[in-house]
């Protein structure tokens, strides 16, 4: 594996209001880059489970339910710095859940600017339509996790797309119905 020092490292939390069109602040942090091979928390939660399993910002997938207290904390709309999240249940309190995974293309360095719009861009297009379906869809935004320039030039290209409370502050308490 790349080692613990570099996992994804940006996180951009931009809200999507589907009625409203978009607002948002940028979050952006660098990460770890723990690996599932040498990361010893990547098992996911079981349905019963309660206890909060810590997993580096590559290793969510589709599905799952997560708290990230520097985001969660952070209303100044500043970059913060991002290593890894907590898998909790989806049926209790969470900050978000993860609703798209996807690489952004090409080999040619972006600036800051583009990787945060083509990563906007990415999750809009993934995740609206699924956003749109939940009977809470005026109530939700999306955020997303992707990475700092220098893991780019590190070859690591993941995006991660996350549905979060459109309230600053406010847990979701379910899964998505997209």
């Amino acid at each position: 594996g790349k080692g613990r020092g570099l996992a994804i490292a940006g996180i951009v939390l931009s809200c999507l209001w589907i009625v409203g069109g978009i607002a948002g602040f940028a979050l952006r942090g660098s990460g770890s880059g723990a690996s599932a091979a040498d990361d010893p928390g990547t098992t996911r939660p079981t349905p019963g489970q309660t206890k909060p399993q810590e997993v580096g910002v590559t290793t969510m997938k589709v599905g799952d339910c997560i708290n990230d207290d520097k985001v969660a904390s952070n209303t100044t709309g500043e970059s913060v710095e991002v290593e890894s999240v907590k898998i909790v249940p989806c049926r209790g309190p969470h900050h978000g859940e993860v609703l798209a995974v996807f690489k952004l293309p090409g080999d040619i360095l972006p600036s800051e600017n583009q990787l945060s719009r083509l990563a906007e861009e990415g999750c809009q297009k993934r995740i609206s339509g699924k956003i749109r379906r939940d009977p809470a869809a005026n109530s939700l935004a999306t955020s997303m996790y992707y990475p700092t320039l220098e893991l780019w030039m590190s070859g690591e290209r993941d995006v991660t797309c996350v549905v979060v409370s459109a309230t600053e502050g406010k847990k979701l308490t379910r899964p998505i119905r997209g």
